[in-house]
């Protein structure tokens, strides 16, 4: 009996400890559960991109299929060499429409006949040159043609990374004497991935990547571009896949599975850890020689030396972001690196408006867009006469 005793008092001392450890990691465990939430196929924690839990999920393949039924008229479409574009003579109504060529244009000029492939200036980028958030006649590349009495191309590309925008360049119809690169400071690291935001962040559509040789040459991976089904396969594929393998973001954490996966804490971690590793300082800041900056570099020096061989005056234009503005309270001049380094190669380069700034300091909503990521019109109208007065200047001191 004494013997039963004591058996019983060690087990009920053993339950007492378990339930001490095991309340705290299962309030932990419900909280977590509590604050995340599914995004396609990512889980988010406090419904944060950069808070994104590892392993990612498969997606569903229903999203996949879909982009196989695509309207004629539909106004971004997938691109073999690009991964997407604009498509030609597309419409987004209200803001949205395209000429022929796959160009921006105003509702005013959709679907019109366009005969000539001349224009004085290209303009190519992301959204902040496309002029999303408002109409095509508010953008700051269509009004600087307005101040300039110039015919001035949008060929800017929401989501474009500067190599989609440097290729875009490449395969333009447009013969032009001038071209204007607008960069933001993601531009930098959409370069790196190999699908659109990375993978880390969910990314469902991929784009070419450039490949750096030793000898200094280049070669496109990712040319055809995966769409589709084959690209839910190199998904489905996790770990065993080599085409993710080429994103400079990619770790095996992103899609190693194991049983301790169903504890969603543990998922948490790994997250965490790889933050940790692989989400590093904006590659613009050149902070601790990352070898991402030298690669951007390169894809830059592709670019200006492509211009130089079509006798065509490239220019670069860095535009200030929310992101530049918060880096601006850490760093005093966080564009000084990019601005030496962009001059040494050869660019003309218009740096980021003073104006943008100190407005932006007294009302961010007369910069920002209510949307609270791209320009205002005010903003626009602002950037188009700072550009203009650059180029008129520029030209003055050639002439």
């Amino acid at each position: 009996m004494i013997y039963n005793s004591k058996l019983n008092s060690f087990f009920k001392k053993i339950i007492f400890f378990i339930l001490i450890f095991s309340l705290p990691f299962t309030v932990v465990e419900l909280f977590l559960r509590s604050v995340s939430s599914q995004h396609g196929h990512v889980l988010r924690l406090l419904n944060k991109p950069w808070y994104t839990i590892l392993p990612l999920n498969i997606p569903a393949k229903s999203s996949y299929k879909k982009e196989q039924k695509i309207k004629s008229t539909a106004y971004r479409v997938y691109d073999p060499m690009l991964g997407w574009k604009i498509n030609s003579n597309g419409e987004q109504p209200p803001l949205y429409f395209s000429s022929s060529y796959g160009s921006r244009v105003p509702k005013s000029e959709y679907q019109m006949e366009i005969n000539s492939r001349k224009a004085e200036i290209i303009t190519i980028g992301d959204s902040f040159t496309h002029g999303d958030e408002v109409s095509c006649e508010e953008s700051w590349p269509y009004l600087l043609g307005q101040l300039r009495n110039e015919k001035v191309v949008i060929f800017g590309v929401s989501g474009y990374g500067i190599d989609q925008a440097v290729l875009s360049y490449l395969y333009s119809p447009i013969e032009t004497e001038t071209v204007v690169l607008g960069i933001i400071p993601g531009d930098f690291e959409r370069a790196t991935n190999i699908v659109y935001k990375g993978i880390y962040y969910g990314g469902n559509k991929s784009k070419p990547m450039f490949y750096f040789k030793d000898d200094g040459s280049y070669e496109l991976k990712n040319q055809p571009c995966l769409s589709g089904m084959d690209l839910w396969n190199e998904f489905n594929l996790g770990v065993k896949s080599d085409f993710f393998k080429n994103d400079k973001s990619y770790s095996d954490v992103l899609f190693k599975k194991g049983l301790l996966n169903k504890l969603l804490s543990f998922r948490v971690l790994k997250m965490l850890k790889y933050r940790y590793d692989y989400i590093k300082p904006p590659i613009y800041l050149k902070i601790n020689d990352d070898p991402n900056y030298d690669y951007i570099l390169k894809i830059l020096k592709v670019f200006y030396e492509e211009c130089e061989r079509n006798k065509d005056f490239p220019i670069i234009l860095l535009l200030d972001n929310n992101n530049t503005f918060s880096d601006r309270k850490k760093y005093q001049m966080p564009w000084n690196h990019i601005i030496a380094d962009l001059k040494e190669i050869g660019f003309f380069v218009i740096e980021p408006s003073n104006k943008i700034v100190e407005m932006h300091n007294k009302d961010p909503l007369s910069i920002i867009n209510k949307g609270g990521v791209h320009y205002t019109p005010l903003a626009n109208e602002i950037v188009a006469e700072y550009v203009h007065e650059n180029l008129k200047n520029h030209f003055n001191k050639v002439r």
